[in-house]
């Protein structure tokens, strides 16, 4: 138990010091190109149950494994990538409410002021997975999920796992219609991205993201 305890300790410390980061690198960058107005406080993607993608027949690249995640009780048809945890399935865009009514209260919670939308952005954080979300009138929705490490969940839906999958495991299980830049190789479908960092042919980082229209 003090184990576990402690874990948990250093994974929010970790998280903490993250999410400063990626505050700030947020900020930054939101500076550069002219600040909230670059999303209007809006995401387009909206539009489905829970602002799933809906599915028009250009869903553009689907897992080689030709896994199509469902969402359970949603009449839309999601093509995006998504995470299982404990059986649910995460997935882009989708009010995080849907997701603490599922998996109950996050292990560990943080929230700041959003550099790009009206509101706070928050992180979540289940087991050693963080998920980012961002305000949207009195709902927050996900636009990021990412691995901090492999202690507890560690692999994709589709069987991609840190510290053991190599980019040759990607590569069957995705296909080859990747973007690389450096040690990053990233695919996107349905307006969400699936990105791999990868060293020594390892897989050393995993990130979910959602694709914003400006």
């Amino acid at each position: 138990m003090k184990k576990i305890q402690l874990r948990t300790a250093w994974l929010l410390i970790i998280i903490y010091a993250l999410f400063a980061a990626f505050a700030l690198t947020a900020c930054a960058a939101d500076d550069a190109q002219g600040g909230a107005d670059s999303f209007d406080g809006q995401s387009p993607n909206h539009g489905g149950q829970n602002g799933a993608a809906i599915d028009d027949g250009s869903a553009g690249n689907t897992p080689a494994s030709g896994n199509d995640p469902q969402i359970a009780d949603t009449p839309i048809a999601y093509t995006g990538f998504a995470l299982k945890i404990d059986d649910f399935l995460v997935f882009m865009d989708m009010n995080i409410d849907a997701v603490i009514g599922a998996l109950g209260e996050p292990h560990g919670f943080f929230v700041a002021p959003s550099c790009a939308f009206d509101g706070d952005d928050r992180i979540y954080l289940y087991y050693n997975v963080q998920i980012h979300t961002y305000p949207l009138g009195d709902e927050n929705f996900i636009h990021t999920i990412m691995f901090i490490d492999d202690s507890i969940l560690f692999s994709t839906t589709e069987g991609i796992k840190m510290s053991s999958s190599s980019l040759q495991d990607v590569v069957d299980v995705y296909g080859n219609d990747y973007a690389q830049d450096g040690d990053l190789y990233t695919y996107t479908t349905s307006q969400t991205t699936l990105q791999f960092r990868i060293e020594n042919d390892i897989v050393i980082g995993i990130t979910y993201g959602l694709i914003f229209e400006t």
